[in-house]
């Protein structure tokens, strides 16, 4: 599973995407609005389960539409199929609003 991702987000405030890695217990990556993702996570029963914290060092826009400021941060929640590859779009909760993440492999590391 140790691999560089294509991610491409949908929410109710519009796209977004970027690029992250996931592999050997962490997720690190950052989005095209110049957010940065870093977390960690673990495999259990078929799934992963793991914390995600979100920056935005310079403020914008997030795909729920949300306007944040600079400098702010969340922490999210994530909890997938193991096999999160299968072309179906992911759920992720950001501020209390849905976001839906697909993931293409670009490589593995």
């Amino acid at each position: 599973m140790s691999a560089l991702y294509a991610m491409s987000l949908v929410g109710m405030g519009g796209t977004g995407g970027g690029t992250v890695y996931v592999g050997n217990g962490k997720i690190v990556g950052v989005g095209a609005g110049n957010l940065r993702y870093s977390g960690t996570y673990i495999e259990q029963a078929g799934r992963i389960k793991g914390t995600v914290n979100l920056y935005a060092p310079t403020g914008g826009t997030l795909v729920t539409g949300a306007q944040v400021t600079a400098d702010s941060r969340w922490s999210l929640t994530l909890d997938w199929p193991a096999k999160f590859l299968d072309g179906k779009p992911q759920a992720l909760m950001v501020e209390g609003h849905p976001v839906h993440i697909i993931m293409e492999k670009i490589g593995d590391i």
